[in-house]
């Protein structure tokens, strides 16, 4: 009777396609935003059962060592679930973890090897947990060097590079992919790049999860932005979905007035401001809280949008204010001129930094600082730059009045800097890292970036035009080369550094 009546309120269920912009649920939309919970990781501590008949006091040494590695997981992972069920030293050790593994769904399994151990007791662990989860083999020890007075059991406690190597020739006949990180059992630098990885595994698959909105398309004849959905959802993770223009203007026109008054008003007062007027960020911001509202509606993971003629001409306002004021207050990143390479970048950036950032495209290069000047669209927080002022828009593409814009040039600090690029049959990651310059901000009603580079700019401007790069430039403060070059990895996809 139960299924019975969860038909027949099914059937009473209005659903639509989100094409038909219909209130009610969507059919082929998520109507809840997907839940992202803790990365679960798992430990599979090991040792080998021989050893503790030969040497008595070994397995209690071991199982210290190996909990201690938990430990240390646990305060530098504090962000993830570690599942550690143990040492496993028998054939039935390693089905009762593998077993829970396989309940908790871990989605990364780190292997330690406290002793050597033979490799089908590591791989039936492996084998069981059944979610098929990214391996970790941690090559470990006791100490930094080998001492003079190191006896058979010291060696025996410090053989895991045997175990490990072994697995690695295994794991290669079986084609099956690993991390490897090697170091000092208590030295926290081994445990940073543990974390380094299962943050980049989030992200990757954090993005495997989303749906990308794209109002408009790719702005005419920049095919370096142009794409494949299909090559998209393959590598970078996320569905893109067209929004139809016509979708973002009905929500346009159902914007209140006091709503708009509201934002235009406090941020007209927050900032030093030229060239506009009130009406203007009335504007503006009536399409931002539209977008918003198309963000929630269809519970997206980001915007990619159109203005030039398209919304600008639509709704008489430029659209990359309200993109800034979606990034500063929800933290939902915002791309433009459908470039949706770009939003994961961004996506990355902010996942790893922390920081808003900004989607700048390639300017000038500086000689006497050795820098690259990065000229934007208007899309960045305010945070990014010191002393936002509001003005105007500097391009004119169908806007009534002034427009709205930030002037504001990036505060000095380290620098990552990156973009993907489709190549056809799959897509490059271009990574660069700099340092954001103190530098005078420019009077270009723009938002702007000065980054000094490591090779001589010239020579540096040289190798990123030879590799071929999107005309696009995402950038962040903070230093994540080794995050990003993790993502490619688990993208499948090539990528290249810069410096």
């Amino acid at each position: 009777m139960l299924g019975n009546n969860n038909i027949n309120n099914e059937s009473k269920m209005k659903i639509t396609s989100f094409e038909s912009a219909e209130c009610g649920a969507f059919g082929d939309v998520l109507n809840k935003k997907p839940s992202n919970g803790k990365i679960k990781i798992g430990l599979l501590g090991l040792g080998y059962f021989e050893y503790w008949r030969m040497y008595p006091q070994m397995k209690e040494i071991v199982t210290k060592d190996l909990t201690g590695v938990y430990q240390k997981l646990t305060d530098t992972l504090d962000d993830f679930k570690i599942i550690y069920p143990g040492m496993v030293d028998t054939l039935d050790r390693a089905e009762e973890a593998g077993a829970e593994f396989a309940r908790e769904h871990v989605d990364l399994l780190i292997i330690v090897e406290g002793t050597y151990i033979p490799d089908f007791i590591t791989v039936h662990a492996i084998n069981r947990c059944g979610t098929n989860p990214q391996l970790i083999l941690f090559n470990s020890q006791t100490g930094y060097d080998v001492s003079p007075t190191d006896d058979y059991v010291a060696t025996m406690r410090n053989s895991a590079l045997i175990g490990i190597s072994q697995l690695t020739g295994s794991f290669n006949k079986m084609k099956r992919d690993y991390e490897v990180v090697v170091g000092e059992i208590n030295d926290p630098r081994p445990y940073r790049e543990i974390k380094s990885i299962a943050k980049a595994y989030r992200s990757v698959k954090k993005l495997k999860s989303s749906t990308y909105g794209l109002i408009g398309h790719v702005f005419r004849g920049m095919y370096d932005l142009e794409f494949d959905t299909a090559k998209v959802k393959g590598f970078l993770g996320p569905d893109v979905m067209a929004i139809q223009a016509e979708q973002l203007v009905a929500i346009w026109k159902d914007i209140s007035s006091d709503e708009v008054d509201d934002e235009a008003e406090k941020l007209f007062k927050r900032f030093k401001h030229k060239k506009i007027e009130i009406d203007d960020v009335k504007r503006s911001c009536r399409v931002g809280l539209a977008m918003k509202k198309i963000y929630s509606k269809y519970q997206l993971g980001g915007l990619c949008f159109l203005g030039q003629h398209y919304i600008e001409k639509m709704t008489g306002a430029p659209a990359r204010m309200g993109a800034s004021l979606m990034m500063e207050q929800d933290h939902a990143m915002v791309a433009c001129e459908g470039d949706i390479g770009g939003l994961v970048m961004m996506q990355l950036l902010y996942d790893f930094t922390g920081n808003i950032p900004f989607h700048a495209e390639w300017g000038q290069f500086d000689r006497k600082h050795n820098a690259i000047f990065l000229l934007g669209h208007g899309i960045a927080s305010s945070e990014l730059g010191l002393n936002p002022t509001l003005t105007c828009s500097p391009e004119e593409w169908g806007f009534k009045g002034n427009g709205l814009n930030y002037e504001m040039i990036m505060k000095p600090g380290p620098v990552t800097m990156g973009h993907f690029l489709n190549t056809g049959d799959s897509w490059q990651m271009f990574i660069s890292e700099g340092e954001a310059i103190d530098f005078p901000c420019l009077p270009c009603d723009e938002i702007h970036a000065m980054i000094r580079v490591e090779t001589p700019v010239e020579e540096y401007v040289k190798r990123v035009l030879e590799k071929g790069v999107a005309h696009h430039l995402v950038v962040a403060h903070g230093s994540v080369t080794d995050e990003l070059k993790k993502v490619a990895k688990f993208m499948r996809i090539e990528h290249e550094v810069i410096k």
